[in-house]
């Protein structure tokens, strides 16, 4: 048998072959190639944490980060105000990122200025999800110096 006959006998095998391991790296690179947004910061324990309904806090010993995303559900496409409170503690930058717990979109960063004392705010957009809902995890971010101090929470978005 002719190496031509051969490989038209088992064609079909390679192709299912060929879209096996395409499947597969599509599932499963992504979770190998995105970035640890938690690598080198020390994340404060949250309590009463209702970003809708008012605030989230992070606790630790008298400082207090203090994350609100205003009173309305959050819908994806649409230009959402994030306010971060600093209680006894400074920063010389404030970052939050925004990615998707289900499905991963990227990450969504916004850096926050401060407009008063202890006070950050700026706004945020969220790609849409073609399934409707979707949990997102918010992680606020103090760079100091060499320390990174923040607190996470996870939230829906329509």
């Amino acid at each position: 048998m002719s190496l031509n006959q051969h490989f038209k006998k088992w064609s079909w095998l390679f192709g299912i072959a060929g879209f096996s391991l395409m499947v597969a790296a599509i599932f499963v690179l992504p979770q190998y190639l995105k970035p640890d947004l938690d690598a080198g910061v020390t994340f404060y324990a949250t309590e009463g944490c209702a970003p809708f309904k008012g605030q989230c806090i992070g606790r630790k010993d008298n400082q207090a980060i203090t994350v609100g995303l205003g009173n309305e559900a959050i819908e994806s496409m649409t230009e959402i105000p994030i306010r971060v409170h600093l209680a006894n503690m400074t920063a010389d930058s404030l970052i939050v990122d925004f990615e998707g717990l289900e499905m991963y979109m990227g990450v969504v960063r916004t850096q926050l200025v401060p407009n008063a004392q202890g006070v950050y705010q700026g706004t945020f957009t969220l790609p849409e999800c073609g399934t409707g809902k979707m949990l997102w995890r918010a992680r606020a971010i103090i760079d100091k110096g060499t320390s990174k101090k923040g607190i996470k929470f996870d939230f829906w978005a329509a």
